[in-house]
């Protein structure tokens, strides 16, 4: 009778690193529940896999978030370099990644959750971890600079009702705002909205809300990168208006 092989199990991140050498931190890529191993997404960077195993690597949430970010930054010419900003509903980090790379002297990532924050940005430098933070709880304490840059990516919540919580920062001269418009929670659905003019009430009523808040709204555009579930998304820019930092 043959003799039975045994079954070979090597590290994840050894085979990831073999398999895919261009993915820049394998370890992040796995954490942000971008590996799956045999049809399963493996977020622990120490599991073994069967040597044979089928892995892929599928886009994570972060990178979409980025993809979304980078699109609006370039699309309205907004400069980050040297600049403090200040990601609201951080969650992974697809945003705050962004305003990292292209230079911003710090970035307060807030969120009101915790564990979500890619753990090669929680140990960033210039990355200020604010999980578990209300946005009604953001003040001077816990931003103590001047905020050049507010980002957005708020779900289950409104801009129009998230923006003037922000009454106790500092704001910066020319402070800008880039922020997601998720239709869905702008009109308060219980489902994605499937009408052109709706998406078109859903930036009205963000606008609207942010003009309330001393914003000056200066544009939108409709993301490059859709929603959970496909939704249709737009970003929103304004700055702030001259003497009411």
């Amino acid at each position: 009778m043959a003799k039975k092989r045994s079954t070979q199990f090597v590290s994840l991140l050894g085979a990831l690193n073999r398999r895919y050498p261009e993915l820049d931190d394998a370890e992040a890529a796995i954490v942000g529940k971008a590996i799956v191993v045999d049809g399963a997404v493996v977020v622990n960077p120490r599991s073994r896999v069967r040597q044979d195993a089928v892995i892929k690597v599928v886009e994570p949430k972060a990178l979409r978030g980025a993809r979304k970010l980078a699109a609006a930054l370039d699309h309205f010419a907004v400069p980050v370099e040297g600049r403090v900003a200040v990601d609201l509903g951080a969650a992974a980090g697809g945003f705050t990644g962004v305003l990292i790379q292209r230079g911003a002297s710090v970035v307060y990532a807030v969120d009101a959750g915790h564990g979500q924050l890619l753990g090669s940005l929680r140990q960033h430098p210039r990355v200020r971890n604010l999980e578990r933070t209300n946005l009604a709880q953001l003040s001077t304490e816990n931003v103590p600079d001047d905020v050049d840059i507010v980002t957005m990516d708020l779900s289950y919540l409104s801009i129009a009702d998230a923006i003037g919580q922000l009454g106790e920062l500092s704001f910066a001269e020319n402070a800008e705002l880039i922020a997601l418009v998720k239709p869905m929670f702008e009109l308060g659905l219980g489902e994605l909205p499937t009408e052109l003019t709706q998406c078109a009430d859903a930036v009205a009523l963000a606008a609207d809300g942010v003009r309330r808040c001393q914003w000056e709204v200066l544009g939108s555009v409709r993301s490059p990168v859709t929603g959970s579930h496909g939704a249709t998304e737009f970003l929103l820019h304004a700055k702030r208006k001259a003497g009411d930092g």
